[in-house]
């Protein structure tokens, strides 16, 4: 029988940075698998290295007043 993978639930931009070092693991995860194409497996670490470098300045107009 197949292995389920978990269901990921993403409510929004600021949910996801929030959420983004538990979901960099899966990225990264996904990337190691081995079942990817060279040039996917590039884009998901371009993809990652941009997202690394998103922070709280980024999103100020969401975070105002939030705890992050």
């Amino acid at each position: 029988m197949p292995e389920q993978a978990n269901e990921i639930v993403i409510e929004d931009l600021v949910d996801f940075y929030r959420r983004w070092p538990e979901l960099r693991n899966e990225a990264l995860a996904i990337s190691a698998d081995g079942h990817l194409s060279q040039n996917r497996k590039a884009l998901l670490e371009w993809m990652i290295l941009v997202i690394d470098r998103v922070g709280p300045a980024d999103f100020a107009p969401e975070l105002e007043g939030a705890d992050v």
